[in-house]
């Protein structure tokens, strides 16, 4: 136990840049969509929600920035944030992992969370418990090359969930 600790504490520090970059548009027209059953070949966008077990994701916003005095990409190389509404809809205390429930692509080009990116966007992080009816907002944020074109998000409800939903962002 005390290995799997250390292992995620481990992870979540060192993961601190990406290998990708951005400029955004959403792929789809804004609409407010929710689903107890996601299907692989729907996508959603900026205003979109869906449910995934007991917690249901809503991408309210999406930005590209170059940084601050702080915290900077690297030479090529945008921060894009996108914000998140998380709500729990259970009757227990819920747990939120940015790190554990995102897997990113840039064009195809496999993402990691950017701690640095994250940073640059001040509003929150994506990371907490939910009481049972509430919800926790903040910005899952990546690094990608400043020419990327799309920017997609897997989300799951939890770190060992087969269902997934993505969500798709287009420059």
């Amino acid at each position: 136990m005390k290995k799997v600790i250390l292992l995620f504490l481990g992870l979540v520090i060192c993961i601190s840049t990406a290998s990708c970059k951005a400029e955004y548009q959403p792929a789809k027209e804004a609409g407010s969509t929710s689903t107890q059953e996601t299907n692989a070949e729907k996508t959603y966008g900026i205003n979109e929600s869906v449910t995934l077990d007991d917690l249901r994701f809503t991408a309210n916003e999406i930005k590209v920035s170059e940084g601050d005095e702080f915290f900077t990409p690297q030479s090529g190389n945008v921060f894009i944030g996108v914000n998140f509404t998380v709500e729990n809809i259970s009757d227990e205390e819920q747990s939120v992992s940015s790190p554990l429930l995102f897997d990113a692509y840039a064009d195809d080009a496999k993402c990691d969370y950017s701690f640095n990116a994250a940073c640059a966007f001040y509003d929150g992080e994506l990371d907490g418990s939910i009481a049972p009816g509430k919800r926790l907002a903040g910005w899952y944020a990546v690094e990608v090359p400043e020419n990327w074109s799309k920017l997609e998000l897997n989300v799951k409800s939890s770190w060992l969930a087969s269902k997934t939903a993505v969500f798709a962002f287009n420059r």
